[in-house]
């Protein structure tokens, strides 16, 4: 089984730059034009390589859903929504500038995130990696398609190579996750390895 892990295109909240954008789906969180032009050509370079996904899951979040839909060509109704693919909640602070937040909660968070600790309203790492590695785990046992794509955030593609690696959350900013890289995850005798990238 190989599964394809997509970030999403580029959002107006990803374009402008230090701010947190985490779950929200305003308008700046959607795709922009060079967003839905990655997502697009993220699709014609699967196209080149032979693939095709015979499931997509993607996270629920709208910017997520469109990439899903814009590199495959499919509708939204044969999408496979899952809550554990969002992006990592900052609560009050999303769409907020990143100064807005202590400085050293920032600092834990980006440099420490094996004990950062989140205020309330936010997601701790913790919470991340355990709602993605059991995603993970289900698909591997389950083993529900040969090769599928699941279109979701940054976050939870760092969240994920950590689980694959058994890597401490302290490497978890360590991992360029630019948007639509995608990361190809072989599961072969119960065990799930990186085997290509495309981090952009």
């Amino acid at each position: 089984m190989k599964i394809y892990l997509l970030r999403h295109g580029e959002t107006g909240i990803n374009a402008i730059g230090g701010r947190f954008q985490g779950q929200i789906d305003t308008p700046g969180a959607a795709l922009t034009e060079k967003g839905r032009r990655q997502a697009r050509e993220a699709g014609e370079k699967f196209r080149r390589m032979g693939l095709h996904f015979d499931l997509v899951y993607t996270s629920p979040q709208n910017r997520a859903m469109e990439t899903a839909m814009l590199a495959t060509g499919l509708s939204s109704d044969r999408l496979i929504p899952d809550d554990r693919l969002k992006e990592i909640s900052f609560g009050p602070f999303e769409g907020q500038k990143w100064e807005t937040m202590n400085p050293g909660t920032f600092h834990a968070m980006m440099y420490d995130f094996g004990n950062y600790v989140p205020g309330p309203g936010m997601e701790s790492g913790i919470g991340l990696l355990t709602r993605v590695s059991s995603f993970l785990e289900d698909l591997k046992r389950q083993k529900p398609a040969d090769t599928i794509l699941v279109s979701t955030h940054g976050g939870v593609i760092r969240a994920a190579l950590v689980h694959i690696h058994a890597d401490p959350l302290t490497s978890f900013w360590q991992n360029p996750v630019g948007n639509c890289a995608w990361f190809e995850i072989t599961c072969e005798g119960g065990t799930c390895s990186l085997t290509a990238c495309d981090r952009k």
